[in-house]
């Protein structure tokens, strides 16, 4: 074999090897993004298992309107308010995380949309007087996320109750 041919054959695995990588490179960007999203699955399912978080939850559907100052939200829930502001704040971190890319939007939706919603609306006076009081960032990512799901609601298929929905889903066999 003469020198020119070598070089070819070097070319080509070269070459073969480049491609092999890029591939190779393609898959594991594929499973890690579907980790990450698994994982951010598992971190937002977390919220349902701490007790004072659902009962936050709880406590805030139930809130009423006139509530319309930190001052009042502190006099109505009493030493509860912090475990009702975390709900507040994990919505506000949920909406950036969501606009950032890092969490799936479909995601947020599927778990939370009712519950993001009916917050917003029941703690909207709060969220606006605290505006009003400092500036307009307080709450800024809750209120987009919950304007998103209304968007959402607006122009797309909403889904049925996953009950109804998804009543003849079968598990994959193995």
């Amino acid at each position: 074999m003469d020198l020119n041919a070598a070089a070819a054959y070097a070319e080509i695995f070269g070459l073969v090897t480049i491609l092999g990588a890029a591939i190779y490179s393609w898959f594991q960007i594929r499973e890690m993004k579907a980790g990450r999203d698994s994982a951010a699955a598992l971190m937002l399912s977390e919220h349902f298992n701490r007790p004072d978080w659902v009962a936050g939850v709880v406590e805030l559907v139930y809130q009423p309107p006139e509530i319309d100052s930190l001052e009042k939200f502190k006099e109505f829930h009493g030493e509860r308010w912090p475990d009702l502001m975390a709900v507040m704040t994990t919505w506000e971190s949920m909406g950036a995380l969501v606009h950032r890319g890092d969490l799936d939007f479909h995601l947020v939706y599927d778990m939370y949309s009712g519950l993001i919603l009916s917050t917003h609306d029941i703690c909207h006076p709060l969220i606006q007087n605290e505006r009003e009081k400092f500036d307009d960032t307080r709450f800024e990512w809750f209120t987009w996320l919950a304007h998103r799901i209304e968007q959402f609601n607006e122009t797309q298929r909403v889904p049925k109750a996953a009950y109804i929905e998804h009543t003849n889903w079968q598990a994959p066999p193995r």
